[in-house]
């Protein structure tokens, strides 16, 4: 099975692994193994890798809904900051793009890690976009009713006596 984080690599060589318990050689591979996590419902996951400092405003059962409701479709890497082995921190820019109920999403977000010794942790994250893809439109009302015709409830009167009124 191709790995979910988009690296065109098995999951047995990318992210499986990292998921399972081996250290995320960076900042990057991190980000990649969470968005996997996502993908799998993996919120055990999600929250072992998150630093401490970070766990504190962690919804579990608002990631686990989103987990299982989205329909996860890519990762997109825009860009990385720093994140190496050499690093104590790094920044991973990323979207995440998938459907629900058929409506395509995104989730952009620059994600802050950290490197200690317990590895590679997600510390915090500026959410930049976090929903539909496009712009819905609005739902615009094609009824138009005169003031002197029938009434639209049919009550018999017209629409200026009745509801117009």
């Amino acid at each position: 099975m191709t790995c979910p984080c988009g690296s065109s690599l098995a999951l047995t060589e990318c992210c499986g692994p990292i998921i399972a318990g081996s250290p995320a050689p960076s900042a990057e591979a991190m980000m990649r193994a969470r968005y996997t996590a996502y993908t799998q419902h993996n919120i055990d996951f999600i929250m072992a890798s998150t630093h401490p400092d970070g766990r504190a405003d962690s919804d579990i059962d608002a990631m686990r809904a989103w987990a299982e409701t989205a329909d996860w479709q890519s990762l997109e890497v825009l860009q990385v900051e720093a994140g190496t082995n050499q690093d104590r921190k790094g920044l991973v820019e990323f979207k995440a793009h998938y459907l629900i109920g058929g409506v395509k999403h995104h989730h952009h977000e620059v994600s802050g890690f950290v490197n200690s010794d317990a590895g590679w942790q997600f510390r915090d994250g500026e959410v930049l976009h976090a929903g539909p893809s496009e712009k819905l439109k609005p739902v615009v009302n094609e009824l138009k009713i005169g003031r002197n015709d029938p009434c639209h409830c049919g009550s018999g009167k017209k629409f200026k006596k009745c509801h117009g009124a």
